[in-house]
């Protein structure tokens, strides 16, 4: 629950949803049109939260979302990618709330605005507004200041990774403030486990599918290719989304299931006929040709029927696909949809020309 100590209640009124919590800071006004109607100017969004990466990290491999969310990874490395999901119906969540100032914090955003921006249309409104919701005379005595340390203001914020245009303006709640401790309201858009889930989803990086065969180099009609990958390059990944300052986290943990192949034309050979190589025994996908003569087709390769003289190099696709799963707080967890990861690369073929004496 909200905390509700003295006269405070969890919102301020209605009417101040776009002010210094509406999901949208920095006085930009919602409509793009310059004369927007009055009542949408004087509504003066000044919120500017939005979510597009969550940074670099560092060699902790912790991440700052920049708005009260904390993602933490383990594995995967630097140099791979995001995992696309297999389920085309599932997004991301288009925006969210989140912990945003501290009482100081927010008082200093207000103050920078009033001082810090040109005079425009709407701006005398917005500032009265404002100061009614949360200044020195209002059920919030001054932005909560005497409360520092207690909790934080939450306003919306929008995920940039997300298609849902329309989505990402639905988190327009006025900014509203939750003790540390308390829950936070229940009400679209606020971080359950589930969501958390869904935005470490988002961030999860996993290493570039870079895939070994023998023989090396330009392959040879009718000849099969060893395809395999090395198991110690893709250990499991995992990510931690968590609410800064409140006990709401998940933790989602990807590993590596199957390797699909695509010979890049349809004049060859997949080792399995699905094209799909399954992991093994410590997590391994196919393993190297093992020397001499053998008619013995590969557990996970292609075998070329056309050779690449004329036409000019095959595009062999490899994408490996994760399999996900999360724990949250509260006894929260599940599955969601697998993700894969590929890369593609060029294939000389040559035919062995045999004489006949």
């Amino acid at each position: 629950m909200l905390s509700t100590s003295g006269p405070r209640r969890p919102y301020a009124r209605r009417f101040v949803a776009s002010l210094l919590g509406g999901g949208l800071l920095l006085a930009i006004p919602l409509l793009p049109a310059p004369r927007a109607a009055a009542e949408e100017e004087n509504r003066g969004r000044f919120n500017d939260h939005t979510e597009n990466t969550f940074g670099e990290g560092g060699d902790d491999g912790e991440l700052a979302a920049g708005a009260g969310i904390i993602i933490t990874t383990s594995g995967g490395g630097t140099n791979g990618g995001t995992i696309s999901s297999v389920d085309t119906s599932w997004t991301p969540p288009p925006c969210y709330y989140a912990p945003t100032y501290t009482p100081t914090e927010f008082k200093e955003h207000f103050q920078e605005y009033v001082n810090g921006t040109p005079l425009h249309s709407g701006k005398g409104e917005a500032v009265r507004m404002h100061e009614e919701a949360y200044g020195e005379d209002s059920e919030y005595n001054d932005h909560n200041l005497d409360r520092e340390g207690e909790g934080m203001w939450w306003t919306g914020v929008i995920n940039t990774a997300s298609d849902d245009h329309e989505g990402k303006l639905a988190c327009n709640e006025p900014t509203f403030w939750v003790d540390f401790g308390d829950a936070p309201p229940d009400i679209p858009g606020v971080p359950t486990p589930e969501m958390l889930a869904e935005l470490a989803y988002a961030q999860t990086r996993v290493p570039p599918t870079e895939i070994e065969w023998n023989p090396d180099g330009t392959q040879t009609v009718n000849l099969a290719t060893w395809i395999w990958l090395d198991p110690t390059d893709f250990q499991p990944v995992e990510v931690t989304a968590q609410v800064e300052g409140y006990d709401i986290w998940a933790t989602t943990h990807a590993e590596p299931t199957a390797l699909s192949l695509d010979a890049g034309t349809g004049d060859a050979t997949l080792h399995p006929a699905s094209g799909i190589c399954p992991t093994g025994d410590g997590g391994a996908i196919g393993r190297p040709h093992p020397g001499g003569e053998t008619d013995q087709a590969p557990p996970c390769g292609i075998t070329y029927l056309r050779a690449t003289h004329g036409t000019g190099p095959f595009s062999l696709a490899a994408g490996l696909t994760w399999s996900v799963a999360w724990e949250g707080s509260g006894g929260t967890g599940g599955d969601l949809p697998d993700g894969t990861y590929g890369t593609e690369q060029d294939v000389e073929v040559q035919e062995i020309q045999t004489i006949v004496r």
